[in-house]
């Protein structure tokens, strides 16, 4: 029966997809008889997605998951946005089912005039010029609820927002923002249906941002964080156009802050200044080939011999591990990534995309391929991941066997 709950909305959606390739012929057919009529866009934006996965020794799993995003005017000079996803877990034990709902975004914006703008409630802010690692991401720490890909911009896009005040003022090349995120309350909430106010604001927090186009191709922002019980926090993001083809940028934060053991342990130990880097080259070819190439740095995470003392103690180790599990931050020290994407790889509307992970404290890999095909309003994916390493390293934690997942997605 539990097949069915997959196929059953797969086989919807492929219906869908065949009469939507259909009228897109239709109108194909009729483009040159009739003068084309511009539609207003859509207020409204819908995905549907069914997934399968499969992998030996790992338990079978079925997800259903419903992403629905609005994006309308509320008069002359106000506008809403509302953002919302549910994931629903099947597995081969009933008792294991789960449904956790995530409120990405709900808010107001009122445009002053042409050059300022003010907005209330949540929103998912996404600073940070790297891809893989995003020191400058304050406001982003701790605020994914479901993980439905190995793929770390999935992981931006589908997290909670912040409740906030947000204050921008624009130019012609640049901007400044006040972003003022009140404290809701104290601790996450992992009930499915929760809106997790203690995840998404968990303390009181005050974020300035300052950008600006110094020439055409250099764009450099600086970040300054205050935070309750904190130390402030500095950020910088650069990104420089090489040429048409090369962008190099480079992320970096620091502050005092404890050891992020430490953190997790909750033990009573000072605060001392650490860095966190990105530094990375994003370079495009004429084939529609792009390569990321990054090296990430966090000095509040264990070097070698640091990582080595809380893996030879069990309970270090369960409580680090435990409380770092849906994280953005660094596990261990230094780590490295290369991503590849290629569109329209060898036919139309096939898309390859390879993400190779590396931690260079303990050698341990992440290993992800994905192929995508687009049809219409569909999409049908298969993704492969396979994680290396010892039994207590980064990634080969856990089953180091192959996970496949098939994915078949639905837009409207």
């Amino acid at each position: 029966m539990m097949v069915w709950r997959i196929l059953l909305p797969a086989l919807a959606a492929g219906l869908a997809c065949a009469a939507a390739l259909a009228d897109d012929e239709m109108a194909l057919q009729l483009a040159d008889q009739a003068a084309q009529v511009s539609e207003k866009p859509r207020d409204v934006s819908v995905l549907l997605e069914s997934a399968l996965l499969v992998g030996a020794g790992q338990p079978g799993m079925q997800r259903q998951s419903v992403d629905v995003r609005w994006n309308g005017r509320l008069g002359q000079d106000w506008q809403g946005v509302l953002a919302d996803r549910v994931d629903s877990r099947f597995f081969d034990a009933p008792a294991r089912n789960q449904t956790v709902n995530t409120l990405k975004e709900a808010y107001v914006s009122r445009t002053i005039d042409e050059r300022r703008i003010l907005d209330l409630g949540r929103i998912n802010t996404r600073y940070g010029v790297g891809y893989g690692y995003n020191p400058t991401d304050f406001l982003g720490q701790g605020t994914v609820r479901s993980v439905v890909s190995a793929d770390q911009e999935s992981w931006r896009q589908n997290r909670l927002g912040n409740v906030m005040l947000r204050w921008q003022n624009l130019w012609d090349s640049g901007s400044l923002t006040a972003i003022w995120s009140p404290r809701l309350a104290g601790q996450p909430d992992n009930r499915g249906s929760s809106p997790d106010w203690g995840a998404s604001n968990p303390r009181d927090r005050l974020l300035l941002v300052l950008s600006q186009h110094l020439t055409p191709t250099l764009y450099p922002q600086w970040m300054l964080l205050n935070e309750q019980d904190g130390s402030p926090q500095l950020g910088f993001n650069l990104s420089w156009g090489f040429d048409n083809a090369t962008v190099l940028y480079l992320e970096w934060a620091g502050g005092r802050q404890q050891r992020m053991v430490d953190r997790a342990l909750a033990a009573d130990t000072p605060s001392v200044w650490h860095n966190r880097s990105t530094v990375g080259i994003n370079w495009s070819s004429a084939g529609k080939l792009n390569w990321i190439v990054e090296w990430q740095f966090d000095g509040a995470a264990p070097d070698r011999q640091d990582w080595q003392a809380v893996q030879a103690n069990p309970a270090q180790y369960g409580a680090y591990r435990a409380a770092m599990a849906n994280s953005s931050d660094l596990l261990t020290r230094r780590s490295a990534m290369v991503r590849a994407a290629w569109q329209d790889a060898m036919i139309d509307k096939l898309d390859l995309v390879a993400i190779y992970n590396l931690d260079l404290i303990d050698h341990s890999a992440s290993h992800w391929l994905e192929a995508r095909y687009h049809l219409g309003a569909c999409d049908l994916a298969l993704q492969w991941q396979q994680n290396r390493g010892g039994a207590l390293s980064h990634y080969g934690a856990g089953n180091t066997a192959a996970i496949w997942q098939l994915v078949f997605d639905y837009f409207y």
